[in-house]
């Protein structure tokens, strides 16, 4: 039966325009598609957030975002070309090495320290696409999917950490690692980035064969001397020591500083619980090897050493003067005993405000203020905004040197960050700084300290407990500018010594970096990782920074070496086509149609 009234024609036209919608939605689907993963594959990327953010430059000309691409460094590909073909040797597969991200990509690009690595990271895929992979992992919806990167059970991954992997091998970096700062400026701000050199350093390391190494020394009492490093689950305590000094990337040596040469792969020495004093040949000419001697030549190739000591730790004149000229002194007083002889006692800090015991001996370190270094060895920790528990017992507070010149930094209001001191010095041609990294206490709740020898409380000449408040240091960082020839209109980059003091030993019990309730590994894991030297690449270089605010006209600029424009103007220029196109082409389609309507009602008619 034939349908009346016009009702077949309306409804092969009804028909007709369902198909075409559908055929529209169905390629305009199958476009963004298409063009999502062209722009991903051949790296078609502008950078459009609002936020102010960097420029770089390189021989004066605009690489990032006026350009729009990432481009690597002709001799970051010829290093990395280098260092893959060293690593295949030998081996039946190819090497393969996966840039781990911690967050979702749409929050990689939203962050101003996140951005230039994940583009980064993606040019490298793009370059090496057999060799090379990046991937995410979202680490607080999903905590363990990370969890074979983890350095101990009890660590944490933060959605600012890189990890780059290859095989079992891999490296953990923060957001801060990608970027050169300079140390004598009290501002947080990055004067360059680095985030190709420390890619390639990074990869350099998980597909080489050998790790930098961390040397213990064993000839002054440390109780790791009694114990084997091949049978750690023998040990009573400080075995997870241990394993979060491999986790930050080192191989474990014993080392007796007197009688053996330091590794040539050595880039930290750490001395824990020492007894015994450092043999020095400072006053005393018959001393045919000196200790500090051999200390201080090491930290000169920008290397690092560590120590911790507490308020049972006996003094040691000849350790403590060399820390005294990094800006370091553990804290001792002069004290009567019982028999009213006088001698030398220990300070320890008693902290009720913060205390994990009824005692106060045992209590949560407070984490640092301003943009020091020691903020910054702690920024991934901080920037997360959990602040774990870190937990210090018996301690010795450690002050500034008298020797050395005091800093004030005023509170500032419009960030939160109460006033905070640093101290500095330069002498004979080197430049240190030292801060705090966690301490006793507030200026609201003060700790209380009294003064130790064997257990004795000391007094004065009149016979009272010798004691006092304050806030005290029981963890600080001191850094010594060193400078290399290197960088693209810089004459120098810091690639500094660092020399960290640790006022307690029990911060490293078992019992505190073996319990997720306590953030005692992530600490020390992040003190670690900041004073890590690993093998530098030779000849790349950072790219300068200059902080600008992302404008129209910004994009639009022409290049200042080719006098062509650049290509985020062809972007934008062809982003305003394709969003018009469509529009033009239904509204010429519309009229077209419209005015065949009316020509042929008019010719009917």
């Amino acid at each position: 039966m034939k349908l009346g009234n016009g009702w077949e024609r309306r409804l092969r036209h009804g028909s007709a325009s369902l198909g075409l919608c559908i055929i529209v939605l169905v390629a305009v689907l199958l476009i963004n598609v298409g063009m999502t993963a062209l722009c991903t594959s051949q790296f078609w990327f502008i950078d459009l957030t609002p936020q102010s953010t960097y420029t770089v430059y390189q021989e004066h000309s605009n690489l990032q975002k006026k350009s729009g691409l990432y481009t690597l460094m002709d001799e970051t590909v010829s290093y990395l070309e280098y260092v893959f073909e060293e690593a295949n040797k030998g081996r039946e597969e190819p090497v393969k090495v996966e840039i781990i991200f911690c967050d979702e990509p749409d929050q990689l690009t939203k962050a101003d320290s996140m951005r230039y690595v994940y583009y980064t990271a993606l040019a490298l895929q793009k370059q090496f696409p057999d060799t090379i992979k990046v991937s995410w992992r979202d680490v607080w919806s999903n905590p363990s999917s990370v969890d074979m990167y983890r350095s101990t059970s009890y660590s944490t991954i933060y959605p600012s950490n890189v990890i780059v992997a290859s095989g079992t091998e891999f490296r953990i970096s923060s957001a801060r690692s990608f970027y050169t700062y300079d140390s004598e400026s009290q501002t947080d701000v990055p004067i360059g980035y680095n985030g190709q050199k420390q890619f390639a350093k990074q990869i350099q390391d998980v597909t080489g064969a050998e790790a930098p190494i961390c040397c213990l020394t064993v000839n002054h009492g440390e109780p790791f001397a009694e114990w084997s490093l091949s049978d750690r689950a023998s040990w009573p305590e400080y075995s997870e020591l241990m394993n979060v000094i491999e986790g930050a990337g080192y191989e474990i040596q014993y080392l007796n500083l007197e009688t053996d040469e330091i590794p040539e792969n050595c880039r930290l020495i750490l001395t824990f619980d020492p007894q015994t004093d450092f043999v020095s040949a400072f006053g005393n000419a018959d001393v045919k090897v000196s200790e500090t001697k051999k200390l201080d030549a090491f930290l000169k190739k920008s290397y690092s050493f560590m120590v911790f000591m507490d308020a049972d730790t006996p003094h040691m004149p000849n350790l403590e003067e060399y820390l005294a000229f990094w800006g370091i002194e553990y804290q001792r007083a002069n004290g009567q005993n019982a028999n009213g002889e006088t001698v030398k006692g220990n300070y320890t800090i008693v902290d009720a405000a913060n205390a994990l015991d009824g005692t106060g001996n045992t209590f949560i370190g407070q984490y640092p203020f301003g943009k020091g270094i020691g903020a910054a060895a702690m920024s991934d920790i901080i920037a997360a905004g959990t602040e774990p528990k870190v937990i210090f017992g018996n301690a010795m507070p450690i002050a500034f040197s008298s020797t050395y010149d005091i800093g004030y930094v005023m509170a500032d209001e419009e960030n939160g960050t109460p006033a905070y001191t640093f101290a500095y010095a330069s002498r004979d041609g080197w430049n240190r700084m030292v801060y705090d990294v966690f301490r006793s206490g507030t200026s609201e709740n003060l700790a209380n300290y009294s003064v130790k020898n064997g257990g004795e409380v000391l007094t004065d000449e009149n016979g009272v407990p010798l004691g006092g408040t304050g806030v005290f240091n029981v963890m600080t960082l001191s850094a010594e500018r060193r400078t290399v020839g290197e960088g693209m209109g810089y004459t120098t980059v810091n690639q500094p010594s660092f020399v960290c003091a640790v006022g307690s030993t029990e911060i490293a019990k078992n019992a505190f970096l073996g319990s997720t309730s306590y953030g005692n590994t992530d600490a020390l894991l992040s003190v670690l990782r900041y004073m890590g030297k690993e093998v530098n690449p030779v000849g790349l270089s950072f790219l300068a920074l200059y902080d600008m605010q992302i404008d129209t006209d910004q994009h639009m600029q022409t290049d200042s070496t080719t006098g062509k424009t650049s290509v985020a103007s062809g972007i934008i220029t062809a982003t305003v086509i394709l969003t018009a196109l469509p529009a033009v082409v239904m509204t010429v389609a519309g009229v077209v149609v419209l005015v065949k309507r009316k020509t042929r009602q008019s010719t009917r008619a």
